[in-house]
């Protein structure tokens, strides 16, 4: 086994077939700062070119999966009197879209093993991976409205797709948090697993997946990808389109200031 670590993420390659990627920000709950999201979309990049890589597997440290985008670098942004907005906007939307291709085009096995609550973005892309597996004490939150923001990670394709379309509104747009029971009701989860089991159950189910045929398993997964993914390029593109756009409205200024003005160090 090895293990390396950069700022906030750690990457164990449990072999040559198998990576786990691990979020390792257990004090601000696993949220997603700026380099995090360019270190994971490093990761996936590398991953997908491993020509003996089969699995990539995503957990969080603590008791987090996590929660979301750390809306704290945007706020100073935001707020700031000397800061260039525009540019700071650009570059969000470049890191997102980068982000969220790393998920679109990965060729390997992508599994998600949910450890706690979910928000955000770690839940909106939840709709690219092959197998979500989620432990019992998990729940899963889409604040778009509340931070007056819209769907970003393919949510708005892939989550009517996934549950019908009045189930998805209730979570993209009215804020339903999903327990782990009602998320897999909804096919946005694969199985739960019981919170004090979840370690040896992460490792049976790997080597579950490790123990299928290589060439058998990527080829399917490679026509079931292919039918849709530049379907998957065309939403990602009109979701951060419309994301930046929100960003400049005043009800997104008031709801950056109102999370500044809490003190809070949750994040959305």
């Amino acid at each position: 086994m090895n293990k390396t670590s950069c700022k906030y993420i750690e990457l164990i390659k449990k072999s040559p077939l198998h990576w786990e990627l691990v979020l390792n920000r257990p004090d601000k709950y696993n949220a997603i700062n700026s380099d995090m999201y360019d270190n994971i979309t490093q990761i996936l990049n590398q991953a997908n070119k491993d020509e003996q890589l089969i699995l990539l597997s995503i957990t969080g440290k603590g008791k987090f999966y996590s929660s979301g985008t750390d809306l704290t670098d945007p706020a100073k942004s935001f707020l700031s009197d000397t800061a260039d907005i525009e540019t700071a906007m650009n570059e969000g939307k470049d890191r997102l879209k980068k982000f969220i291709e790393s998920f679109i085009n990965f060729s390997k096995i992508l599994i998600a093993f949910i450890n706690g609550p979910a928000v955000g973005i770690s839940v909106s892309t939840l709709g690219l991976f092959d197998g979500v597996y989620a432990s019992s004490s998990s729940t899963f939150n889409l604040p778009f409205t509340r931070t007056a923001q819209s769907a970003e990670g393919c949510s708005s394709f892939t989550f009517p797709n996934l549950m019908g379309s009045l189930h998805a509104k209730d979570i993209l747009l009215f804020d339903k948090k999903l327990n782990a029971q009602e998320a897999q009701q909804r096919g946005l989860v694969t199985q739960i697993i019981q919170e004090n089991s979840f370690e040896q159950e992460k490792e049976k189910i790997c080597q579950q997946i490790l123990s299928l045929p290589k060439g058998s398993l990527l080829a399917s997964k490679a026509l079931i990808q292919k039918w849709y993914i530049q379907k998957l390029y065309e939403v990602n593109q009109h979701e951060l389109d419309t994301l930046t756009q929100r960003w400049t409205t005043e009800e997104f200024v008031e709801a950056i200031m109102k999370f500044v003005n809490k003190g809070t160090k949750s994040k959305l």
